[in-house]
């Protein structure tokens, strides 16, 4: 009876021992498994920020000059009728209208050839007498006009006279009368003001018409422009508001800078959908304008082409830690909030998913994005503490950072060299050419979405709207 309970104990030992040796490699086993990050990303997608693109306007002040004295020729003043005041006058263009740009205005100096006719006439008791000369003479008649732009983008002139000189002074003296100089000249001031004035207003309106090039500007921007054909890069901008800097002549350029707010984005594939909205915005004035202009684009990297890249780099390679090692068997990357996940199937010393996680970021040196501070997720590195601390401590993540490198200048370098090739000399109608030049490129700091990797690009350059016959 001894021996039977001692058999029976016996057994209940034994199976109380294989019952913990079963629990305890089913634990080992669950441990063999952490879990990876929930994947996850941002709710929102970030947008492009605005881009400010600025049209200076340009026109030589002698192409200007050439177009008033075009429209002013040939007999300028005449008044042929001596019965109301005994004074007739004929004034002609002499030479060319000289125009230049002062103290924020343009000036004027108009030179007329004068003929003059002026006398007396008495009727008295039957018996006319009269005494009529004429004498030609040379005055230069000088204006000055002020220039603004309404909200509408309309030009607001205002043309006043700043004076005179005699180029050659009249004489006349009939009999014991001395005709007065200065009445002549400001009765031809006087006269001639409205012809003069209404030449030059519609001289600087023609010539400065803003609101056409900033409407051809405006709606041309709209339509999404193919950059490259075997890509199918399409850039669309939607523009947003409009500025202007008041009208300046530096070293003889007549220079007006517009400038147009608005996203600019990036789309591979079809053309983008748009629509044109002709309403241009009124002119919110800016003095601070200048030619420098940033177009904001994104770069989307998709996590199919990361995920390529990574297998090229790290599939079934194997890493040896002494006397263990493991071989990467598979790789998965995805998003968990900010940071990038890399999955990793292996086997060897070690059989499972091991995850790391690390911040992408853009390498400026190689153009790439890069994982920063890439590290063991903290399930794995729990489960690596307790069952591998030699693979912990072997410095796999510093190989993986290394590892994990997204080149993805290429494509930055095509879009840069795209945009660049498309706004030099691109024509917006009406001779009116845009020429541009990049100078800067910026990548920010990546952000994570379903599906890709967005990198937020900053171009900088130089752009202008010149109208081809006046810059000759």
């Amino acid at each position: 009876m001894f021996r039977s309970n001692r058999k029976s104990l016996l057994k209940r030992i034994t199976q109380y021992v294989f019952c913990l040796l079963a629990f305890g490699f089913l634990a080992s086993c669950r441990t063999t498994l952490p879990v990876g990050p929930a994947e996850s990303y941002h709710d929102s997608i970030p947008q492009a920020k605005p881009s400010l693109i600025n049209i200076p306007v340009e026109m030589r002040l002698a192409s200007l000059e050439n177009l008033l004295n075009k429209q002013l020729t040939g007999i300028i003043y005449e008044d042929s009728i001596l019965a109301d005041d005994n004074l007739a006058i004929k004034a002609w263009k002499k030479e060319n209208i000289r125009l230049g740009f002062e103290k924020g205005q343009f000036v004027y100096r108009v030179p007329l050839k004068l003929w003059i006719k002026a006398g007396w006439k008495i009727e008295k008791f039957g018996i006319s007498l009269s005494d009529y000369r004429e004498v030609n003479a040379e005055i230069a008649l000088k204006f000055k006009t002020a220039v603004a732009i309404n909200k509408d983008w309309t030009l607001v002139t205002q043309t006043v006279s700043d004076g005179y000189e005699w180029l050659s002074s009249p004489v006349l003296k009939i009999g014991p009368v001395n005709l007065p100089i200065t009445f002549i000249a400001d009765l031809i001031i006087k006269n001639n003001m409205a012809t003069i004035n209404e030449a030059i207003d519609e001289g600087l309106v023609s010539s400065l018409d803003l609101k056409t090039t900033a409407q051809q500007a405006w709606e041309e921007v709209q339509k999404p422009m193919l950059l490259d054909e075997e890509y199918k890069l399409w850039l669309k901008i939607s523009p947003q508001a409009v500025f202007a800097s008041p009208i300046t002549v530096i070293n003889g350029i007549v220079r007006q800078t517009s400038a147009i707010q608005g996203i600019a984005e990036c789309y591979a594939g079809k053309e983008p959908a748009y629509k044109i909205n002709p309403r241009i915005p009124n002119i919110t004035p800016d003095k601070k304008l200048t030619d420098n202009f940033i177009v904001n684009l994104m770069s989307y990297t998709p996590f199919d082409y990361i995920d390529s890249v990574s297998k090229a780099m790290m599939l079934n390679t194997t890493y040896t830690f002494g006397r263990k090692s493991i071989t990467i068997t598979g790789i998965t990357v995805y998003g968990s909030n900010e940071n990038m996940i890399i999955e990793t199937a292996v086997t060897g010393s070690i059989k499972g998913k091991l995850y790391f996680e690390g911040i992408p970021a853009f390498r400026a040196s190689d153009s790439a994005i890069v994982l920063q501070s890439l590290a063991f997720h903290i399930d794995t590195q729990s489960f690596l503490l307790k069952t591998a601390n030699w693979l912990y401590n072997g410095g796999i993540e510093k190989i993986m950072q290394k590892k994990m490198v997204y080149p993805i200048g290429a494509d930055i370098r095509s879009a840069y060299n795209l945009v660049q090739e498309n706004i030099s000399h691109y024509s917006l109608g009406e001779g009116f050419f845009l020429n541009g030049k990049l100078s800067k490129l910026e990548v920010q700091q990546p952000v994570l979405t379903k599906g890709y990797v967005l990198a937020p690009l900053a171009f900088e350059g130089k752009v202008s709207v010149v109208l081809e016959e006046a810059a000759k």
